[in-house]
C-alpha cells in the first residue's frame, strides 16, 4: 500500500489497522512490519526518538506494506522537513488547536506553491537519483494529520474540519481530559460528550479520525465513526506478554508447592 492508497481508504470509511512504536530496536520494527499493518506511528512526542534513530527505523520497513507516521513533538515545519526527507510518509502534529495551525501543519508537508516544504528529499529521491520523479508527486503522497485534544481544538473544530489538504486526525482522551480540567479522568461525563460531538462532526465532515489511546476498545470507536485505528504499541505487547509469562510462572509455582504440601502415598504407608 502506498500513502495515496492509504488516504483513499481512509476517505471511503474502511477499518485501517496500524500500530504505536516507542522502543527504538530496528529488529522490533522489521518484524512489525511483517504483520500486515497499514501504518505504524513512531511517537517522537513523548519518545527520545533522534532522527538517526527513525531514519533507520525507517529503514527496516524497507520492502513492508506498512508506512512509517511519526507523531512530532510540536508544530514545527523544520521538524517535519527532515522527518518527510527521511523517509516518513507523513506526519501527525499534536495539540492543533485553531485552523491557523492546522493549516501550518498542512503547510509543512507540501512543497510550494501549497506549503513550506524545503527541497531535499534524501530517501524519498532516492539520495537524488529519483528526486525529479518525486518532487512532483510528494504533495499528494504525503499525509499531514492532526490531534484534537484540547477544548479550545473541540470549540475551533468546525473551521479546522474545513482546512483543505488535512487528511485526518487522532483524539486524545487524555489529554482532552486535561484540558477540560479532569486530570487524565477522560471517562468523564463532560468528556465523553466532546469525543461525541467531535465524533459526530468529523463524520459530517467526511473527516478520517481515530483514537490516540491504543489500549481503547476499538469497537467503541468503530461505532463513533472512527477508522484510524490501533491495535496496541509495542510497548505495551512487550510489557502484557511479560506480566502474562511471570503470572503463569508464579501460578506455577504455586500449584508445585501445594503438590509438595500433600504427603504422598509411599510417604504415608511408610510412616504406619
Amino acid at each position: 500500500m502506498d500513502s495515496i492508497e492509504l488516504k483513499r481508504k481512509w476517505r471511503e470509511g474502511r477499518p485501517s489497522p496500524g500500530m504505536w512504536m516507542r522502543l527504538a530496536d530496528p529488529a522490533v520494527t522489521d518484524l512489525i512490519g511483517d504483520v500486515g499493518l497499514d501504518w505504524v506511528l513512531f511517537d517522537a512526542e513523548h519518545v527520545a526518538f533522534d532522527l538517526q534513530t527513525l531514519q533507520i527505523l525507517f529503514m527496516a520497513l524497507k520492502g513492508s506494506p506498512t508506512l512509517p507516521l511519526v507523531r512530532v513533538p510540536s508544530n514545527d515545519f523544520v521538524f517535519i522537513k527532515r522527518v518527510l526527507d527521511i523517509g516518513a510518509s507523513g506526519v501527525l502534529v499534536p495539540h492543533v488547536n485553531t485552523a491557523d495551525e492546522a493549516r501550518a501543519a498542512v503547510a509543512a508537508t507540501k512543497y510550494p506553491p501549497l506549503g513550506l516544504r524545503g527541497t531535499g528529499p534524501r530517501r524519498p529521491g532516492r539520495y537524488g537519483r529519483l528526486e525529479a520523479e518525486y518532487i512532483p508527486l510528494a504533495n499528494d503522497q504525503t499525509i499531514a494529520m492532526i490531534m484534537i485534544e484540547t477544548r479550545t481544538a473541540v470549540q475551533n473544530l468546525d473551521q479546522i474540519l474545513a482546512v483543505t489538504e488535512l487528511d485526518g486526525f487522532l483524539i486524545g482522551p487524555v489529554d482532552l481530559a486535561t484540558s477540560y480540567g479532569y486530570l487524565g479522568r477522560f471517562r468523564e461525563p463532560e468528556v465523553q460528550q466532546a469525543i461525541e460531538t467531535i465524533a459526530a462532526k468529523a463524520r459530517k465532515a467526511g473527516m478520517p479520525f481515530g483514537d490516540g489511546r491504543s489500549m481503547d476498545d476499538p469497537t467503541e470507536w468503530l461505532n463513533r465513526g472512527a477508522r484510524i485505528l490501533a491495535i496496541g504499541d509495542d510497548e505495551g505487547f512487550v510489557r502484557q506478554s511479560a506480566w502474562a509469562a511471570r503470572e503463569r510462572f508464579d501460578n506455577a509455582v504455586i500449584g508445585w508447592g501445594a503438590r509438595l504440601a500433600v504427603p504422598q502415598a509411599d510417604s504415608i504407608i511408610e510412616a504406619t
